[in-house]
């Protein structure tokens, strides 16, 4: 059976080829074809040296020659070409010491993680499967190549990129690389904050947030987080079921997975995994104004709108459908009407600023401060209160100012 590779990927096999190297597609893009769905990239591996890939091309750049990797551009986009290479000790549980090139495609093949990212194709050769990962692929099981305990020893991130696999592809993890698997969690704690915030985000953002039960059962999270691996144990199904209900959008992921912490907690541990700092105030924003519950009054959502943001409040509101609060819809609809209406919101919409009041003989800015807040106040509370004259009077009584 024939499969349809991307013109670009097959152009470099065509090219090595032609220049009598060996090239395959090879990893995710071909257990991603053999599924039936589309490969988000297209990873190519070759008997060539990387100077002899660079010597073939017109365009390309070193991505990681040190380890046989170097970028080949063509007009469609660019590709990954990778030597053969057998890999020496991770002595740091992530990356190889040393890089050995080899001509022999079954010993590149063996370095892998798991069968199903470990089989080779070419149009013309069909695969080249050593290790039985089509038959896994068909059976939805996640196996470790060879001996699942060396390969995660080896390199400590494929632990938690099976549980993220189990995620994205519905698929179970094999019982002895399970096993392999829950004796070695404690070397997550090797990998960098980086690379562990970037496979959990693909996995709550994965269709199959059940999943997530196989962090705490594996013991991943307890040494990536006690305190989420404790919330994960008790609440595991609960925060499935949310995730599931929710948009798939990062900042409501993470706000949904990490609530049962509180928003102290988990700022704490977004710092921890080195989050940005727009969606770690997102996220936290989110958590902590869920005991504030949700104000249907005109007055609650103009007050809350204001407190978040905007972007902010429609992630609450989103949240808050997700874990059931039915209120949040009648809210969308009050926001809609003060939309609708143009009504005063924030201080940008208020009919008298700061310099108005200054030239009304208020010059100390704390003060100005206070009184605009208050003005603010009661333009939300009535909008046919933001009108200037009122507001001005308003003012006056306030400070008792003689006109």
């Amino acid at each position: 059976m024939g499969f349809e590779i991307d013109k670009g990927a097959e152009k470099i096999l065509e090219t090595l080829n032609g220049k009598g190297y060996e090239a395959y597609i090879v990893g995710g893009c071909v257990r991603d074809m053999i599924m039936g769905r589309k490969p988000g990239d297209w990873d190519i591996t070759t008997s060539a040296r990387p100077e002899e890939t660079k010597k073939c091309f017109k365009r390309t750049f070193d991505t990681g020659i040190k380890h046989g990797t170097i970028t080949v551009l063509l007009e469609g986009g660019s590709y990954e070409v990778t030597t053969y290479r057998i890999e020496g000790e991770y002595t740091d549980c992530r990356h190889p010491d040393e890089v050995v090139f080899t001509r022999d495609i079954h010993e590149d093949l063996l370095r892998r993680d798991f069968t199903m990212n470990a089989i080779a194709y070419h149009p013309r050769e069909g695969f080249i499967d050593p290790f039985g990962g089509r038959d896994d692929i068909e059976k939805k099981t996640i196996r470790g190549v060879g001996f699942p305990d060396e390969r995660f020893r080896e390199d400590a991130l494929r632990m938690l990129r099976a549980v993220r696999f189990a995620a994205q592809l519905g698929f179970s993890v094999e019982e002895e690389t399970w096993k392999a698997l829950k004796n070695r969690a404690e070397l997550i704690k090797k990998v960098s904050a980086e690379r562990i915030r970037e496979e959990l985000q693909k996995l709550i953002m994965s269709g199959r947030p059940e999943k997530l039960s196989l962090l705490a059962e594996s013991g991943l999270m307890g040494y990536i987080w006690p305190s989420l691996a404790d919330a994960l144990e008790k609440y595991s199904a609960e925060t499935a079921g949310e995730l599931a209900a929710s948009e798939a959008v990062p900042a409501l992921r993470w706000a949904l997975f990490l609530r049962r912490l509180g928003a102290a907690e988990a700022q704490s541990l977004m710092k921890g995994l080195k989050f940005d700092t727009k969606t770690m105030k997102s996220v936290c924003a989110v958590i902590a104004e869920e005991k504030n519950g949700v104000d249907v009054s005109p007055y609650g959502v103009k007050k809350t709108l204001n407190r978040l943001g905007d972007e902010n409040y429609g992630l609450f509101l989103k949240y808050s459908l997700a874990i059931g609060d039915k209120r949040a819809g009648e809210a969308e609809k009050v926001l809609e009407e003060i939309r609708k209406k143009g009504e005063c919101v924030g201080l940008k919409d208020l009919a008298l600023n700061g310099t108005d009041i200054g030239k009304m003989g208020v010059k100390d800015g704390r003060l100005i401060g206070e009184i605009l807040s208050a003005l603010l106040d009661e333009a939300q509370k009535d909008n046919e209160n933001n009108k200037r004259e009122i507001l001005e009077d308003i003012v006056r009584k306030k400070l008792t100012l003689k006109e």
